[in-house]
């Protein structure tokens, strides 16, 4: 019976004691995780910062106390921001904005929590917003011709602006600043659609232009090959004719070698055929050629 009642008082020791070490191990323990970190305060005085994900330790409560942060990236939407441009044209901005939580120490102390974080962003971003656009025209944001946009260059320019003040006052490194909206107030529209109109006719006269001088260069190509074609056809069609001219002198000339009264007898004919015909009336000496040859038709009879 002694042996039992000595067992259970170790045991209760043992729970005790187990228990007691669990409630100090809650109470001083800290795993922190990857992606998040903890500010340890000591009496409202900070002492760590721990951002390396495994075990850190604490005093207990009320001696320290323990804030978690979030530090993976976030994204904030601001909201819509009207400006000024630099040839006086109101637009109207809206960005969104990467970022992280860097020092976790100066972001505590300056902001507080991640929820006050927007509200510091939204005032950044409008200061930079306003001073970066306040040097472009309206042409940078909107245009239709691409050689006039600078998006890039606007951003990149937001992000220098904004990056190191928000780094140094509120430990928040600020990665990407995008522009993700732009508008017109109602009273701009008209001015930007006639603005674009007005591009839009430049390229429309420019090509016009262009295809004119391209019509004109293929319509002088097209007169040259002509008039190239044409002497070549003026020019074989001389040479065919004088062959075939030199060709019947040939042919002449051997038949006249050949029987001489026959060559003049078939000219006569040629001649005469070619100047009497069925309606034709004709006094004409019959004793000259090559008429010669109807008295000689009419004395045969």
């Amino acid at each position: 019976m002694a042996d039992e009642v000595k067992t259970q008082r170790w045991l209760r020791m043992v729970l005790g004691v187990v228990a007691l070490l669990a409630v100090a191990f809650r109470a001083t323990a800290m795993i922190v995780q990857e992606g998040r970190a903890v500010l340890v305060t000591r009496f409202g005085r900070p002492v760590e910062a721990a951002t390396n994900p495994g075990l850190h330790w604490k005093l207990p409560w009320p001696v320290d106390q323990a804030t978690w942060i979030d530090m993976r990236r976030r994204i904030y939407e601001g909201g819509h921001t009207e400006m000024l441009t630099r040839d006086k044209k109101n637009v109207i901005v809206r960005l969104f904005v990467v970022w992280r939580v860097a020092d976790v120490l100066r972001f505590t102390q300056a902001i507080g929590n991640e929820t006050a974080a927007d509200g510091k962003l939204d005032g950044l971003l409008t200061n930079a917003v306003i001073s970066t656009l306040g040097g472009h025209d309206l042409a940078a944001l909107v245009s239709t011709n691409p050689q006039d946009l600078q998006m890039d260059q606007i951003e990149s320019e937001l992000l220098q602006d904004t990056a190191p003040l928000a780094q140094h006052s509120y430990g928040v490194a600020v990665e990407q600043i995008r522009i993700e909206r732009i508008t017109l107030p109602e009273e701009n529209v008209t001015a930007v659609f006639d603005q674009m109109r007005a591009e839009r006719g430049q390229y429309a006269a420019r090509f016009q232009a262009e295809g004119e001088r391209e019509a004109g260069l293929i319509r002088s190509q097209a007169t040259l090959e002509a008039a190239r074609i044409n002497a070549r056809g003026t020019e074989e069609v001389a040479r065919i004719k004088g062959e075939a001219t030199a060709a019947a002198a040939r042919i002449y000339a051997q038949a006249h070698r050949h029987n001489p009264k026959l060559y003049r007898f078939v000219r006569s004919l040629e001649s005469l055929h070619k100047v009497v015909n069925g309606s034709s009336t004709l006094i004409l000496r019959t004793d000259s050629e090559p008429f010669s040859l109807l008295e000689s038709s009419k004395m045969s009879r």
